[in-house]
């Protein structure tokens, strides 16, 4: 038997079959800091509809925690510009200590359906 076989299974005419194998390892994720800490800011100051964010993996591993993507729906951004909104956006990230590192998709819940594909179903 190889490595990645695990002890054979007797069917019912006699013949060793292989069992289930495992290809792929899963790993707890690294501690994520400045994460928690934007995540926290952003949900207490703008109070999101709906709100994702997660590392900017195109960076690679060795800036993790560093840079970031998402997308927010709030209440708060109606009746604003895109630029007011970014704006709102990176005042918070600076107050957090990363300004500039984080790319934020921003819509209020009046234009939800603009957003609305790019979210997780």
């Amino acid at each position: 038997l190889g490595p990645t076989l695990r002890q054979p299974c007797q069917s019912l005419l006699g013949l060793a079959a292989p069992s289930a194998v495992r290809y792929s390892f899963k790993f707890a994720t690294p501690p994520s800091p400045n994460l928690e800490k934007l995540r926290q800011i952003l949900t207490v100051k703008l109070v999101p509809v709906h709100f994702f964010l997660r590392n900017n993996l195109t960076f690679g591993n060795y800036v993790w925690d560093q840079h970031f993507i998402g997308i927010m729906c709030s209440p708060k951004f109606e009746g604003k510009t895109h630029k007011e909104m970014r704006q709102m956006v990176e005042d918070l990230c600076a107050e957090a200590g990363m300004p500039g590192r984080v790319h934020m998709i921003c819509q209020p819940p009046s234009r939800w359906h603009m957003m609305k594909a790019r979210t997780r179903r």
